[in-house]
């Protein structure tokens, strides 16, 4: 008779006898059969066990009556145990496991970007060796995520944990070929290959006279919380709201309310509520069975008959079978190590759930944490030398302990720096270039959440501070731009420099002399909106030198320009010409004044002209000078007035002029003077006058009378002749004496009457003279050498 239960594989080379088995299958699990086998012991046996693990291989129930297929498990060999030798033969212990079991012995870390949850379990399911051929994927769409984390886990804990949050689970299917992995995210069940019901037939006891069917179902309901509630936060949109609710059982109690499960829209947190609701809600009733009814797989649904309560004749999905197989007849010095629990050839334990509920895997899956830091380099996909951020300021960083490495830029999506400062318009933020060693840290410790912490040295970005300089604090940018500040004691200083144009601004510990210093081989500016004031001195006294190259140029648009010494003088120096330009013109001079022209000088004014001098004037000509006044002009001195030429003097008045001196004047000429005056002339002296001429001077006076009165002496010398015409009235009116002496001759021509008064002697000596009358009042009229021409009366009148 042969045997119900039987196993191969190609790597054994002798033939094995299945003793007993037990194995576990669930939805979303691997399965694990672990296989009892009996192997002859005798002669040679050079079957290597350790090239046994690993080889494919295959454990058969097929009943040799029944017309259905066999039932079949497939896999490969994850261990193979030699328990014990006794008469002749020896007891293996193989464990037989799916390929995706094979993804438990691997340990990475590595970061996927932009790629979906199915495009990366698909990726790593490719990377060991489970192809295209051996999936069958029933999963709806799925969003791109920018960064999943693989952190320090096995591919399978990896993708196990992304399956059960994205709400995907999996089952097997066995065919002669092996088996096939199969992924879902829907309802949509196969049902067991018989698709034939099972018929529930109860037994007690040692009753086993039932063929394939339940020999017991059960019903398990448990407590539920009353909804779920997600929370998450987008740094892109920080005043969108990010939830999702959903309700889980009206009759539950209690309530999971979770934070940060990775979610960036409000469908997005929906949907996740929804998984996780539905994970509650798989679990809420649980059937139970035992039988012998062959080919029940999890994943597949079966229907139940034949039960006394009508509602559970349904249709279920089994999500965990528990088999039991027994062959042990005939071994019973083996029957004790293997341990098995049942005498029936074949036992199945099935837990399911009703057909119509999502089933949803259980997350059971740890999501690994970092707790501390992990450094990174700052990545780009360019190689320029500036920093390659987004525009939310993010940077691409290339983890140490990612395993891959693309040279693209691709090895992490882009992560945010936390800063020391930053708001609504205000911020902190020096920009990283690509290389730069930064550590990381975690949000809530997930590995899909990283933020740039800090930046630390390295040889090849090393410290600005160092042994060398460990007084001195640094802050410096990629292009050198620098601020550093000097705490070394007595030397405190603040510098911040630039190389552009060799631009510097240094404050503190003196340099040169200088405890600040701004200084730039290029332009500069200083603009200020209100007051700009400068103090020079105020600690005791001090100077103010600028030194400027060439042009300086102050534009004063409104207002004035005041420039004051108050206890000093002011030195104004050019080596070339000066000038003053002003659209109304105001002097004031407070101290003396020294006007030098050395060339030519022309001032031409067409308003009023207003000179004000309080001190000292003197002003010095020593080439020519023309003054052109075309409106009045008006002089007032209150002081001494001192006017000296020394050259030549010309003074032309076209209209009135009127010289008024209140105080004494004196006037000095010492080379030859001339005054014409072609119209009237008034001149009012209320003070003494004194006139001094040293040179020749000519006084020409065309007007109608001539009023000369003398005190003192009166004294005319006259060189060869002198004629003097007076008009109708001339009248001489003499002090105490009045001598003149003339010359050879002397005529004297006068009018209808002459009138000599004099004091007690008046003398004419040689003169000649004509006059109708000569009168001589209180005095001696003497006439020396004199030819008189008495009037027409032949009068001669002393009185």
């Amino acid at each position: 008779m042969s045997d119900l239960i039987t196993f191969s594989s190609s790597i054994l080379q002798v033939p094995a006898r299945v003793v007993g088995f037990r194995g576990v299958e669930a939805i979303s699990r691997p399965y694990r059969f672990e296989i009892f086998l009996s192997i002859p012991s005798e002669g040679e046996d050079d079957t290597n066990f350790a090239e046994m693990v690993g080889a494919r291989a295959r454990l058969s129930i097929d009943r040799q009556d029944d017309i259905n297929p066999p039932y079949l498990f497939t896999g490969v060999l994850a261990g193979i145990d030699l328990l014990h030798e006794f008469g002749g033969r020896a007891l293996l212990r193989a464990v037989l496991v799916p390929r995706l079991w094979g993804l438990t012995l691997s340990k990475h870390s590595r970061i996927f970007t932009k790629k979906s949850v199915p495009d990366v379990i698909q990726l790593v399911l490719e990377e060991n060796g489970i192809t295209s051929a051996d999936i069958e994927l029933n999963l709806g769409g799925y969003e791109t995520e920018e960064h999943i984390c693989q952190y320090r886990e096995s591919d399978f804990d990896f993708i196990s944990r992304w399956m059960e949050r994205e709400g995907i689970f999996y089952h097997f299917e066995h065919t002669e070929d092996g088996e096939k992995l199969i992924l879902r995210d829907n309802k949509s069940y196969p049902a067991e290959p018989l698709r034939a019901p099972v018929r529930y037939h109860p037994q007690t006891g040692q009753d086993r006279s039932a063929s394939a069917s339940f020999r017991t179902f059960s019903c398990q309901h448990g407590a539920l919380p009353s909804r779920v509630k997600l929370k998450d936060y987008d740094y892109v949109r920080p005043q969108f709201p990010l939830a999702g609710t959903a309700p889980v059982s009206r009759y539950g109690a209690g309530e999971i309310s979770l934070y940060g499960e990775r979610f960036f829209s409000a469908d997005a947190g929906k949907r996740l509520a929804q998984l996780r609701a539905e994970e509650y809600l798989a679990r809420e009733a649980v059937y139970q069975a035992t039988g012998s009814r062959l080919h029940l797989r999890s994943g597949y649904t079966f229907e139940l008959e034949d039960h006394p309560r009508a509602r559970f004749n349904a249709k279920y999905l089994a999500v965990e079978l528990r088999h039991h197989g027994n062959q042990s007849a005939g071994h019973a010095d083996f029957e004790e190590l293997v341990g098995l629990e049942h005498e029936e050839a074949y036992l199945v334990e099935v837990s399911a759930i009703p057909a119509a509920t999502q089933f949803r895997a259980e997350s059971r899956t740890a999501w690994p944490r970092i707790y501390g830091y992990e450094n990174g380099t700052v990545d780009g996909s360019a190689s320029s030398e500036y920093a390659q951020i987004d525009d939310h300021g993010r940077y691409l960083v290339k983890l140490k302990f990612d395993e891959a490495s693309p040279r693209d830029g691709s090895g992490s999506t882009y992560v945010r720096m936390m800063q020391p400062h930053g708001g609504g318009v205000e911020g902190f933020h020096f920009p990283l270039r690509r290389g730069t060693e930064v550590v990381l840290s975690f949000l809530g410790g997930d590995p899909d959440r990283p933020v740039i912490s800090g930046v630390v040295p390295n040889v090849l970005t090393p410290s600005p501070v160092t042994s060398g300089n460990h007084t001195k604090n640094v802050i410096q940018t990629g292009g050198r731009n620098r601020l550093e500040l000097e705490d070394q004691a007595g030397a405190q200083r603040i510098t911040l420099s630039t190389p552009y144009s060799n631009t510097y601004l240094r404050m503190g510990a003196p340099n040169d002399s200088h405890e600040l210093i701004a200084k730039t081989d290029a332009n500069s500016v200083w603009d200020s909106g209100s007051n700009f004031d400068v103090n020079v001195g105020k600690q005791g006294g001090g100077n103010w030198s600028v030194n400027v190259r060439d042009h300086v140029t102050m534009d004063i648009e409104a207002g004035n320009y005041k420039a004051k010494a108050n206890a000093g003088g002011m030195e104004f120096y050019a080596a070339q010409k000066v000038t003053w330009e002003s659209a109304g013109e105001g002097k004031a001079i407070l101290g003396d004044k020294t006007d030098l022209i050395m060339g030519n000088h022309t001032t031409l004014r067409m308003g009023e002209f207003l000179v004000w001098t309080g001190g000292a004037v003197t002003n010095a000509t020593y080439g020519d000078s023309t003054t052109y006044t075309i409106g009045n002009v008006k002089s007032v001195n209150y002081s001494n007035t001192e006017e000296i030429k020394e050259g030549n003097f010309r003074s032309v008045v076209h209209g009135n002029t009127y010289d008024e001196k209140t105080g004494t004047f004196e006037s000095h000429t010492f080379g030859t003077s001339k005054d014409f005056k072609h119209s009237d002339a008034h001149t009012v002296t209320d003070g003494s006058t004194y006139d001094h001429k040293k040179g020749t001077f000519t006084s020409l006076t065309q007007g109608a009378s001539v009023d000369a009165k003398l005190s003192g002496a009166l004294e005319f010398t006259i060189g060869s002749k002198l004629s003097m015409s007076c008009a109708v009235n001339a009248e001489v009116v003499m002090g105490v004496k009045l001598s003149t002496n003339l010359a050879a001759s002397v005529d004297l021509k006068m009018g209808p009457a002459v009138t000599i008064k004099n004091g007690p002697e008046l003398v004419i000596q040689n003169i000649k003279f004509e006059a109708e009358t000569i009168r001589v009042r209180n005095g001696v009229f003497t006439l020396k050498n004199v030819a008189a021409h008495i009037n027409r009366s032949g009068i001669f009148m002393v009185t």
